[in-house]
């Protein structure tokens, strides 16, 4: 047996009928010159009010020897970013953020009971005594400190410091069952301080009607007001405090 394939050349002319049926002109005319498609394509689609010098002088500019693209290329849609500081951030990200309960839930923020121990909080304690002394700018404090002037200049840095590391002590307040409780701050919320006391213990206190002692370095006390530190730690940092009385517990 043997097989007739019928070998169809898919560059060859169209056929009569094809040609017929489809009622459109397939017939695009070769450059006589150089024997190319391109340029007898150009001429054919080009408006009839354009000269051929024109026309020329178009193709030889703008297509010849050029690598054209007949079809759009697939693009990708960029992110929409917006600018924050120098940083570029994405506006819309396809990551699900944890939410604050969630966070509640998996006790991010918890510090474990066998981590609560005074001894593990001294060596951030005399961390933080080294990093107030340098945001302070002072040397002698126990002595720079009398001077009015002085004063209201440390007390501007200190309402900004980071308290994590200080030693605070809860001098009054209006719950008597603060009263008494120091210790290290292992953390520091918007409302609240959590001490980790030298009995081992774990105590949260919160700024609202409290008033502390902060022991600063060369055995400096500081009496600080809960009330005007109601600001997470980064948020101080970067606000302009303005100077407001303060009404006694």
């Amino acid at each position: 047996m043997s097989n007739n394939t019928h070998v169809v050349d898919l560059y060859s002319q169209l056929s009569k009928n094809v040609k017929s049926k489809s009622g459109a002109s397939t017939d695009i005319p070769m450059d006589q010159a150089t024997g190319k498609f391109t340029p007898g394509f150009i001429e054919r689609v080009v408006d009839k009010d354009i000269s051929d010098t024109k026309a020329q002088v178009a193709y030889s500019e703008r297509v010849d020897g050029r690598m054209l693209l007949l079809t759009n290329p697939f693009k990708e849609k960029k992110a929409k970013h917006s600018c924050i500081g120098d940083s570029a951030v994405l506006k819309k990200s396809g990551r699900k953020k944890i939410t604050a309960k969630e966070k509640r839930q998996l006790k991010i923020y918890d510090i474990p009971a066998e981590a609560r121990r005074y001894e593990l909080f001294l060596p951030l304690h005399r961390l933080w005594s080294k990093y107030i002394e340098s945001l302070l700018g002072i040397k002698d404090m126990a002595e720079q400190m009398a001077d009015a002037k002085q004063q209201q200049q440390v007390l501007g840095r200190l309402i900004k410091a980071d308290m994590h590391g200080a030693k605070l002590a809860v001098e009054r307040s209006k719950c008597p069952n603060f009263v008494g409780i120091s210790g290290i701050v292992a953390q520091e919320t918007k409302n609240v301080f959590k001490l980790i006391t030298a009995n081992d213990r774990l105590v949260v206190v919160p700024k609202a009607r409290c008033v502390f002692t902060l022991y600063l370095p060369s055995n400096v006390q500081c009496v600080i007001y809960g009330d005007q530190f109601m600001y997470r730690a980064s948020d101080r940092a970067s606000k302009k405090f303005k100077p407001k009385p303060t009404i006694d517990l």
